[in-house]
């Protein structure tokens, strides 16, 4: 039943123990979703101030890439074309979770009321976790490059958009990932790959067999972070031809950014007569939230209240735009997808 009536002390509920709290409430980290983070403010880096409201459009030039065949010979009049630039505009979503308490309805509870508002917070904290990883993962996934021109150690499949390397080089896997991506020109780079369950394992494997061991496969492991990204799975085996044997996202370091954002007026805490805007630091991934409240008169009694009550509602949002380092080259992104077959 809903707030916090099992704790009723009527029924004398013993508070549960940690340890057991603890299975219960427990939540996945945003492993994928932390690694655009770390890449915020690389692409713009003072979005936050452009943004200045929800519809307002935030625009980032870069200038675009003037590839050219080299010519055999002098000339007298030889003519040239103009260089340029294009635009990369972020696309922000809002994501939010709602709670609700009551004035009394820690009156006759074992909770307190503090205890009760940080459970429910805590709760917020955990959906925003795996809500924002499922949200980065389904942008790897869904902006893996369909362009990859490396032909050698495998080969490309255009219909499913990823690189796919033979299960009997698979202990060489991430050395023929490295090389396909200095192929496709980014070269001399640190990489992340975001692995599913399956080739996370199985690179953890290969990279422990050292010098003690009979094949020594550490050299390829330098210069790369490797990410256990879980909702891959689910992405490899939805396929029209499912990945069993591994699938991954290779990006070079820096490429892709996670930009957040909230209203003004929860950074300045504006408070009117029936609205509270506030913020708050998550602690899982170190971004500031806005937080909005405002009060109803109620009657709680079917909800652990009382008859004259006062029932808070209460938001918890952030605007996150997921972007990657945009390309002129149709269909190409420098996310690359590696898949053993």
């Amino acid at each position: 039943m809903p707030n916090f009536t099992t704790a009723n002390l009527v029924k004398a509920q013993a508070i549960m123990t940690q340890m057991f709290n603890s299975g219960e409430l427990r939540y996945r980290q945003p492993a994928s979703f932390l690694q655009f983070v770390q890449n915020t403010d690389i692409m713009i880096p003072s979005h936050k101030q452009l943004r200045t409201r929800e519809d307002r459009t935030v625009e980032a030039n870069y200038f675009a890439r003037s590839q050219r065949s080299l010519q055999s010979a002098r000339a007298h009049n030889h003519t040239g074309a103009r260089g340029d630039s294009s635009v990369l505009t972020p696309s922000w979503d809002v994501y939010a979770d709602t709670f609700k308490m009551s004035l009394k309805q820690a009156d006759n509870s074992v909770y307190s009321i503090e205890q009760q508002l940080a459970h429910e917070i805590g709760q917020v904290i955990a959906n925003f976790a795996e809500g924002l990883e499922t949200a980065a993962v389904d942008y790897l996934f869904n902006n893996r490059s369909q362009v990859n021109t490396y032909g050698s150690q495998g080969s490309f499949n255009g219909t499913q958009n990823s690189f796919e390397i033979a299960e009997a080089n698979e202990d060489r896997g991430v050395q023929i990932i490295k090389s396909a991506m200095d192929f496709n020109k980014y070269q001399g780079m640190n990489y992340v790959i975001f692995c599913d369950t399956i080739l996370y394992d199985k690179f953890e494997f290969f990279a422990n067999q050292g010098s003690g061991n009979s094949q020594n496969l550490t050299f390829q492991y330098s210069n790369t972070t490797f990410v256990k990204s879980i909702g891959l799975d689910a992405k490899a085996a939805g396929l029209a031809t499912p990945y069993t044997k591994g699938l991954a996202i290779a990006v070079p370091a820096g490429m892709i950014a996670s930009l957040d954002w909230i209203p003004q007026q929860n950074r300045q805490g504006i408070v009117t007569k029936e609205n509270v805007y506030g913020s708050l630091i998550n602690p899982v991934d170190g971004l500031v939230y806005g937080t909005h409240s405002y009060e109803e008169r109620s009657n709680e009694t079917a909800s652990n209240g009382y008859s004259q009550d006062v029932k808070t509602e209460m938001e918890v949002s952030i605007d996150i735009a997921l972007e990657h380092a945009p390309l002129t080259t149709a269909n190409e992104t420098p996310l690359q997808a590696f898949a053993i077959v």
